[in-house]
C-alpha cells in the first residue's frame, strides 16, 4: 500500500513537472512570436520608408516617408491580434509581460517624441528664420536609436542573454553618436568628393536611418524572437 502511494506521489510530481515544462515552452513561444513579428514588421517598414524617401527625393520631399513610422504600431497590433485569435490560450508569464511592457513603453515614448518633433518643426518653420530653424530643429533619429538600444538592453537582461545586452549598449550609444553628429552624411559627402549636398547625397542620407533601424530590429527583435520560438527547454 505504501509503495503504491509512493508511486502515485512520484507520478504526480512527474506530471506536474511535465506540465510546468510545457507551460514554459508555450510562454517562451508566445513571447518569441511577439518579438519575431515586431522585428519583421519593423524591418519591412524600414525598407518601405527607404524606398518611399528615395522616390520622393526627386520632389524635394524625401523625408516625408518617415511619417509612415506612425503606422507601424497599428500594423504590429493587427498582426498580433490575428495571431492571438488563432493560437490556444497561453498563461501570461512575468517574463513575457516584462518584455511586452518594455517595448510598448518604447513605442509610446518614440511616438510621443516623434509627434512633438513634427509639431515643433511645423511651428518653427513658419515662425523662425531659416538659420534659427536649423539651429533649433529637433533631431529624431539619434534619440530613437538611443531608446531602442535601451529597450534591447533591458530585453537582454530579462531574457538573460549577455550578447543582447552588449549589442544594445554598444549599438545604442554608438549609433546615437553617429546620428547626432551626422557622421553618416559627412562620410557620404567626403566619399562623393562634393562639398555641397547633391540629389544622390540627399537620397543616401534619408535612407541611412532606415538601415540603422533595420539592423536594430533584426538583432534586437527578430533574432531573440526566433531564439525563443525554437527554445525546447
Amino acid at each position: 500500500m505504501e509503495e503504491n502511494l509512493n508511486m502515485t506521489a512520484e507520478r504526480s510530481l512527474e506530471i506536474i513537472t511535465e506540465q510546468i515544462a510545457q507551460s514554459r515552452r508555450a510562454v517562451s513561444k508566445t513571447t518569441g512570436q511577439s518579438l519575431f513579428v515586431s522585428g519583421l514588421c519593423t524591418m519591412g517598414m524600414a525598407v518601405i520608408i527607404a524606398i518611399t524617401n528615395f522616390i520622393l527625393i526627386n520632389h524635394a520631399s524625401g523625408g516625408l516617408g518617415h511619417l509612415l513610422w506612425l503606422v507601424l504600431p497599428v500594423i504590429i497590433w493587427l498582426f498580433m491580434r490575428k495571431y492571438n485569435k488563432e493560437r490556444e490560450h497561453t498563461p501570461v508569464s512575468l517574463v513575457g509581460s516584462m518584455v511586452a511592457k518594455t517595448w510598448s513603453t518604447f513605442a509610446w515614448f518614440v511616438i510621443g517624441y516623434f509627434i512633438i518633433a513634427l509639431i515643433w518643426g511645423f511651428v518653427s518653420m513658419r515662425m523662425l528664420q531659416p538659420e534659427e530653424y536649423v539651429a533649433t530643429r529637433i533631431e529624431v533619429t539619434p534619440v530613437i536609436v538611443l531608446l531602442m538600444g535601451m529597450a534591447i538592453t533591458i530585453t537582454g537582461h530579462i531574457l538573460k542573454q549577455r550578447w543582447l545586452i552588449i549589442f544594445g549598449i554598444v549599438a545604442g550609444l554608438g549609433c546615437f553618436v553617429w546620428e547626432h553628429f551626422n557622421m553618416g552624411a559627412t562620410t557620404v559627402m567626403l566619399l562623393s568628393g562634393q562639398p555641397h549636398p547633391s540629389l544622390s547625397f540627399a537620397a543616401i542620407a534619408s535612407t541611412l536611418p532606415c538601415l540603422t533601424i533595420f539592423i536594430f530590429a533584426f538583432v534586437g527583435l527578430m533574432l531573440p524572437g526566433l531564439m525563443l520560438k525554437k527554445q525546447r527547454v
